[in-house]
């Protein structure tokens, strides 16, 4: 490769606004890459680090300069810079091992391989909204990118991060948006540090607590982060065995995952002092795992060890690195902590390979749920006893089912996987929370309410188990508020998963929390969840509930399919919301709603969507029309052997749903549901009592 000459290529200076690199064209002013006139995907931190390069060849950025002068106000460490540079060049279409625009010296840094020219003089102009007091990069950094950089945090592309599904896919099916994985696109720390409660200052933090976050990958394959993944999650599971150790669920560090964060909110959001970073490279049969141990109040390491291991010693490389944690641990806080001990998931590494790729390839969508079970069906093949194999064939089988398409029976395989699971472990919360799913969806609210508290006893401390059960609490058995307790400890335990703030905005929607229910929404929104509609619906409520009419009917429709919409979803839906402003308008509203009634009863319609009519239907005093399409929505379920993903029942429990309550159907309705017996044992919902087997609701 031809060395750069400095007389040839002359230093770009620090005011430079247009740059020419190779064949790049970058345009300060606008933050814009192009390549022969076409936009190249390059924002964010990403345009940051791509331009703090340019402006310092062809000279040399060591990785602490990078760091100080890229995250000026933000403690991240060297994996950050790595990973940063990895998705760069793949925005490039550059390499490490033939760098048309980048070279990596090994231990020293990073510079601009590309010949380097400035096109334009004068002032960058910045966005307004990013520029903040500035905060002084080290010497050697600053004359390459004092005036590169905004302070405050920019808006970038993140990589897909895995995420759950049982709680995803109910609240999809049925309420609008747990469980273990899921697909999203991720958005900014900045917006996740601007909008996420902070902690309350007087909450202790924990002097033994420890966030293990997903270990980086470095392997150069995005299909290889599964590696990372399955590397933190057992040192999390194995941590999490310590004694007087207080260590965060998955769900709760993960959500961080992708996002340039610094550790010391994540400490705050998650409550902990220490944190545990880490990468992992793969070249052939090695592995070559980093790992460093952070305080979260100083933001100084306290320890570091790399490991270099064959593939089939990662079991004992995750021991050891435990052990060395924990050890580590005990130096720094000069506490008596126990060397952790835990039996590995498997015995048959090729077996827990397997395992970790189907769960890294599932997105909650059926195609990738459908090339995940053989995957997993290989490793119990393998080893037909691996329990969280099991439980996870149950989570997939169960996605299947209720995202439809998948054969008859499989509903009964998910369950006998998640039961076989607990046979072998007992104390699984997965398996348990994935059996109470399917005691849900099929109606059965003693077993599901049980298998809850099975879960949450095996580990309170999963934000995703209280989650689910608040969703159930919601949804059918109308105890609104234990299910915004639950939603609330969710939320405590994971303050950045957008898919928690969604449940919140839930369980503060139906019990009349406007503002904090459209709040939660759209930051649900901004950081990651994909848009379902349910946001809509959430805003159509609260303006409707403060007399705006014309905006709930401007939102409203939007929740619908097209298909429905087209039809007259939309139309009948504007006058339902004319009717409860002038109720002169009344019998058209009702007349149009009700001629929908048998497209409502397709049981290609999301349950959201239908059973919000039946909420209108029942404003409108048309008590009849309302119990008709509930009925046959129920009609539905039964059918199927999972009534409860036809009615959301979470609707029935509405403020504005009162006369609807008070029907003498809505005992045969309830009934018929079986949920007399559930609230026989477990307490009648809110508002209401039970009277010689009857509910009574005031």
């Amino acid at each position: 490769m031809p060395r750069m000459n400095a007389e040839l290529v002359p230093e770009p200076t620090p005011t430079a606004n247009v740059y020419e690199v190779g064949d790049l064209l970058i345009d300060v002013g606008v933050r814009r890459v192009t390549r022969n006139g076409v936009d190249l995907e390059i924002a964010g931190r990403s345009f940051d680090l791509l331009l703090a390069l340019v402006r310092a060849a062809p000279n040399l950025m060591s990785t602490q300069e990078l760091m100080d002068g890229v995250w000026p106000t933000v403690v991240i460490g060297a994996e950050t810079v790595t990973q940063r540079i990895m998705r760069l060049r793949q925005s490039l279409g550059d390499s490490a091992e033939s760098p048309h625009y980048i070279v990596a010296l090994r231990g020293h840094g990073y510079r601009m391989a590309a010949a380097v020219r400035a096109k334009a003089v004068g002032a960058p102009s910045l966005s307004p909204s990013w520029v903040e007091a500035p905060v002084s990069p080290p010497a050697a950094a600053a004359a390459a990118i004092s005036c590169a950089l905004p302070s405050g945090p920019p808006a970038q592309s993140i990589p897909k991060i895995n995420r759950w599904i049982p709680v995803l896919l109910i609240l999809t099916l049925v309420a609008g948006a747990s469980g273990v994985w899921w697909g999203l696109e991720r958005r900014t720390d900045g917006q996740v540090a601007a909008s996420i409660k902070a902690r309350p200052s007087s909450a202790a933090v924990p002097r033994s607590s420890v966030a293990v976050m997903p270990f980086a990958n470095l392997t150069g394959d995005p299909a290889k982060g599964y590696l990372g993944d399955g590397m933190a999650e057992e040192l999390i599971n194995t941590l999490a065995q310590v004694p007087r150790l207080k260590v965060p669920a998955r769900t709760s560090t993960f959500s961080y995952k992708g996002r340039d964060v610094d550790i010391r909110r994540i400490a705050q959001d998650l409550n902990v002092a220490t944190i545990l970073e880490g990468s992992v490279r793969s070249t052939g049969e090695r592995l070559r795992v980093s790992a460093r141990l952070v305080d979260a109040a100083s933001g100084y390491q306290i320890w570091s060890q790399d490991y270099d291991r064959q593939s089939a010693d990662i079991f004992r490389l995750q021991d050891d690195l435990a052990g060395q944690i924990v050890q580590a641990l005990r130096t720094h806080l000069n506490v008596d902590l126990p060397t952790p001990v835990r039996a590995p998931p498997t015995q048959d590494v090729e077996a827990y390979r397997l395992f970790l790729q189907a769960v890294g390839i599932v997105k909650g969508t059926p195609s990738s749920l459908h090339l995940a079970l053989p995957l997993i069906d290989q490793a119990l093949t393998r080893d037909p006893n691996f329990a969280a194999a099991l439980a996870a064939r149950a989570d997939f089988r169960t996605g299947l089912a209720l995202l439809g398409g998948a054969p008859p029976g499989t509903i009964d395989d998910a369950q006998a996987d998640a039961e076989r699971a607990l046979v072998l472990s007992p104390g699984l919360a997965r398996a348990h929370s994935v059996l109470a799913m399917i005691h849900f969806v099929r109606g059965a609210w003693i077993q599901a309410e049980m298998s809850y508290e099975a879960a949450l006893a095996a580990d309170r401390a999963d934000p995703g188990i209280h989650a689910s059960y608040s969703f159930i609490l919601l949804a059918s058995m109308g105890r609104l508020q234990q299910a915004q307790a639950q939603a609330s400890e969710a939320y405590h335990l994971a303050p950045a998963d957008p898919f928690i703030e969604t449940v919140l905005s839930g369980a503060d929607s139906d019990l009349g929390l406007d503002a904090e229910a459209g709040r939660l929404m759209k930051l649900a929104t901004e950081i990651g969840r994909p848009r379902l509609g349910q946001e809509l619906l959430v805003d159509a409520n609260a303006a409707a509930r403060k007399g705006n009419y014309e905006e709930a009917a401007a939102r409203a429709p939007g929740a619908l399919p097209t298909a429905l919409r087209d039809a007259g979803g939309g139309q009948a839906l504007k006058l339902f919301y004319a009717a409860l402003a002038n109720p002169m308008k009344t019998a058209a509203a009702r007349q149009s709603l009700q001629a929908l009634i048998p497209q409502l009863r397709s049981e290609t319609i999301d349950a959201r969507i239908s059973s919000f009519f039946v909420v209108a239907l029942a404003r409108l005093g048309a008590l009849d029309a309302a119990y008709e399409l509930a009925n046959g929505l129920v009609a539905n379920g039964m059918r199927l052997r999972v009534p409860t993903l036809s009615l959301n029942l979470s609707a029935l429990w509405a403020p504005e749903m009162r006369a609807f309550r008070q029907d003498r159907r809505f005992q045969v309705l309830v009934t018929r549901l079986k949920l007399i017996d559930y609230w026989k044992q477990f307490g009648p919902p809110d508002n209401c009592e039970l009277m010689d087997g009857k509910l009574m609701c005031h």
